[in-house]
């Protein structure tokens, strides 16, 4: 996730109070089909109601480009 944080307000409840999570344990993204380096997920979170607005992987430059 850059710097800028793409939510700024929580679409269900209109709060804009959001926090950031961390997905961690088996919730791993990989990029080969049985691969054990993964990258984690980043969530953004509504601190109200628990939404879930944004996830995204934290380093995203480790995938290698779609041939």
């Amino acid at each position: 996730m850059t710097n800028r944080i793409p939510i700024q307000r929580c679409q269900y409840c209109g709060c804009w109070d959001i926090g950031l999570g961390w997905q961690h344990g088996e919730a791993l993204v990989t990029f080969k089909k049985h691969g054990m380096m993964g990258n984690r997920l980043q969530y953004l979170i509504c601190r109200r109601c628990g939404a879930v607005l944004y996830q995204c992987v934290a380093e995203p430059y480790r995938f290698p480009p779609v041939r």
